[in-house]
């Protein structure tokens, strides 16, 4: 298995070259932004459609596109693929303390993961206390997912979205699209944009989860601390 990423990496080697392709050799990292897009969405279409063979293939474009990113970066004198290896093999060893030292679980297991990912973004136990919990969730996300990802990030926490009463079982899928398309539908009539719409919907969640923050770290406390009535109190003073 090494020697296979490692033979895709001089492949990209040699298609940088000064005698190797001319496409390849006109790009950066800004120019394969679109690639490395379509790559992920064409390798979440493999999973959807079943096929491991498929899959397989995706995943391989995927690979060669943080290869080539990694290549780009080497050639800068910045890191290389070994280097990107490491980063992430080291970061797996510290999230999973419990996995790979054998300590016990903190609390909850993903409030422990976020514990460490704020721990790693600060760099010290005084900024971590100014690092929020939605930080490293990239604002160019698209707006629909952007908003599971925030949803997601805060529950870790205890803080709970409020959500409307749904006549219908919330498991059923097809209902469920049927309703997002007709908001779709509907936002058109009134002549606006829904993925703008969701957007800024998304910008003030996020900004009400950094008041609350604040206003936690003012007590010297940080949210997952609160019980489920300390983080309803908390929404509501910071509204």
């Amino acid at each position: 298995m090494g020697a296979a990423v490692a033979g895709l990496a001089r492949i990209a080697d040699r298609l940088r070259a000064p005698d190797g392709c001319p496409w390849d050799r006109e790009q950066t990292h800004a120019s394969l932004r679109p690639n490395l897009l379509e790559e992920a969405y064409e390798a979440l279409e493999a999973i959807d459609g079943g096929d491991p063979a498929v899959l397989r293939d995706e995943l391989g474009d995927l690979l060669f596109q943080v290869v080539i990113h990694a290549q780009l970066a080497r050639e800068e004198g910045q890191f290389d693929l070994g280097d990107v290896a490491r980063r992430i093999s080291e970061k797996l060893v510290r999230r999973h303390p419990h996995v790979f030292e054998g300590k016990a679980i903190e609390g909850d297991l993903l409030q422990q993961w976020e514990r460490i990912k704020r721990q790693e973004r600060a760099g010290s136990d005084e900024a971590t206390r100014s690092a929020s919990i939605l930080d490293g969730i990239p604002v160019s996300l698209p707006s629909l997912f952007r908003a599971e990802r925030l949803q997601e990030r805060v529950e870790r926490v205890g803080v709970l979205v409020p959500a409307i009463d749904l006549p219908i079982d919330i498991d059923d899928a097809r209902f469920l699209g049927d309703l997002l398309f007709d908001i779709v539908a509907a936002s058109r009539t009134l002549g606006l944009d829904a993925e703008t719409a969701l957007r800024e919907a998304n910008e003030r969640f996020a900004a009400h989860v950094g008041r609350m923050e604040q206003s936690a770290r003012g007590e010297g406390r940080e949210l997952e601390s609160y019980d489920a009535d300390g983080i309803r109190a908390l929404w509501e003073a910071t509204a």
